[in-house]
């Protein structure tokens, strides 16, 4: 199997039945598979360990070793190979336990000619998608850029960080705005680990998820008696913290008698009890946090005017995750670091073309979403990394709507000269005259459109150049696709779809 491994795919079959390695093997090499066969697991393994293959075959019920027992050594023995389990009965338990110990699918018997090839040609495709992963995908930050959880370096995140720098070590309170799911508690977490105070208690309590009658008694506490079950007396987070920092997330949510409450405590000091007279003293630092808008809801009088000031002191607004789009595989990389760390993942990496799929997508639910699907893909993928095929539905259609739309708009021609293409791509994003993009140099006009792809994400700028790239290496290649894959690297099968979805002739 020392093919090309661009042009020639590699296969092992691996079964007990000459008749079915001799068909398959007919089937696939005609279509251009470089085939071996093994007649026993353990014949197979040891091929596979000598030569891995990209695809493998693999029996379930063979003499001897049988095909689940020899996918677990094939799993060691070459990690990366694709394999799919051939039975003949498609049981439930089956299907569990084929994907249980990592088959890229399963295949019932008889076999169905179609399906066998459009299993190769798919588990070809994602062997070289895993291939292109992890040979050009690499960890973007260092274990000191995660010890606080709060990844990025947007412009929009680096003002962040200059500003929890600016205030953690003043006892200001300090106002976390942003949408639900952009951190705030991290950022919260992160103020109270740099304050002066990082040696007392933080507590964090949830506003919108404690019922408007227990909020008071989980705030400042209650006397015996002061209501039906308050049994014993119990103190409150503003007790139990002092000298510490209380994090009042969703604080827009607090109810206006329970408001008028904490307004006292942050201006005298003091709280009391529910179903007592006794002021009791306290030290605490608050940090409040709100995805609502407070300025809207003081005009409506839904929040006190007077505490929103006092709360509001310093803010710091995080963005939404789609206003720095360059910060998803900063990440991705650390959600996989740390899945890796607490759940044992084996997924470490991600394909290019998953990366960029993620790149594009708004992210309503913003980090937490993404961190919703970064532990699905790696539950559900096959290998080291997470391919595209690996990634939700609603992810994929939105990255073929982009598709859609920018080849629709692309029109350039294989034939435009270098520089003028690139002095046009130039002018195009930045808004400059001709007059000026002419006296660009190349160097000013890439660093420009870098810059511009940075801030918006705008597939269409890198369509245009890719769709360019891909030509001018047609062109110098005669139209060979093997030779134009490796001069660009990336797989034949990347490539294909390229050259289909830019109409490209050669």
């Amino acid at each position: 199997m020392t093919a090309d491994s661009i042009s020639q795919p590699s296969v092992l079959i691996i079964d007990d039945d000459a008749e079915i390695r001799y068909s398959l093997q007919r089937v696939l090499s005609a279509r251009d598979y470089a085939v071996q066969t093994a007649s026993s697991g353990r014949e197979g393994i040891e091929m596979a360990r000598s030569d891995p293959p990209e695809v493998i075959f693999l029996d379930n019920r063979m003499e001897g070793m049988t095909g689940i027992e020899t996918l677990q050594h094939l799993r060691s023995a070459s990690p990366r190979t694709m394999v799919i389990l051939m039975t003949a009965f498609g049981t439930t338990q089956t299907a569990i336990e084929a994907m249980k110990f990592g088959a890229f699918d399963y295949i019932v018997k008889p076999f169905n000619i179609r399906k066998v090839l459009d299993l190769a040609g798919r588990a070809v495709q994602a062997r070289r998608e895993l291939e292109s992963a992890s040979t050009g995908y690499a960890p973007l930050l260092n274990s000191e850029d995660y010890q606080e959880g709060i990844v990025g370096e947007s412009d929009a995140m680096r003002e962040v960080f200059k500003r929890i720098g600016q205030v953690a070590a003043s006892d200001v309170t300090v106002m976390i705005t942003g949408e639900s799911g952009t951190g705030k508690e991290l950022v919260a977490r992160c103020l109270w680990r740099h304050s002066l105070r990082q040696d007392r208690p933080f507590l964090a309590v949830n506003c919108a998820a404690i019922p408007e009658n227990l909020i008071e008694s989980e705030l400042f506490g209650h006397e015996k008696g002061a209501f039906t079950g308050a049994n014993v007396r119990h103190s409150g987070k503003f007790e139990r913290c002092d000298g510490g920092t209380i994090f009042l997330d969703e604080i827009g949510d607090m109810a206006l008698s329970t408001q008028t409450k904490i307004l006292r405590a942050i201006q005298e000091g003091e709280i009391q009890r529910v179903g007592g007279s006794e002021s009791i003293s306290v030290d605490v630092r608050l940090i409040a946090a709100t995805n609502r808008p407070l300025e809207q809801m003081v005009a409506e009088k839904s929040f006190r005017e007077d505490l929103y000031y006092r709360l509001n002191v310093m803010r710091i607004a995080l963005p939404p995750l789609r206003e720095r789009a360059e910060d998803v595989p900063h990440l991705v990389d650390f959600i996989l670091q740390r899945l890796g760390k607490e759940r044992k993942s084996r997924v470490r990496q991600i394909s290019r073309d998953a990366l960029a799929e993620l790149r594009c997508y708004p992210w309503p639910g913003n980090v937490r979403e993404l961190e919703n699907v970064i532990q699905r893909c790696s539950v559900i993928a096959q290998g080291e990394a997470i391919l595209p095929s690996d990634l939700p539905s609603e992810i994929r259609a939105h990255a073929r709507s982009l598709d859609s739309v920018s080849g629709e708009s692309v029109e350039p021609s294989p034939d435009d000269a270098g520089p003028a293409l690139d002095l046009t791509v130039a002018a195009a994003v930045t808004g400059l005259e001709g007059s000026d993009a002419g006296a660009l140099s190349l160097e000013e006009a890439y660093d420009l459109i870098y810059r511009r792809v940075r801030e918006t994400c705008d597939e269409r700028i890198l369509q245009k150049i890719e769709r360019e790239m891909i030509a001018r290496a047609l062109n110098e290649s005669g139209g060979n696709q093997v030779k134009t894959a490796s001069l660009l690297g990336m797989t034949r099968a990347t490539l294909r779809k390229r050259i289909d979805h830019y109409g490209l002739k050669y």
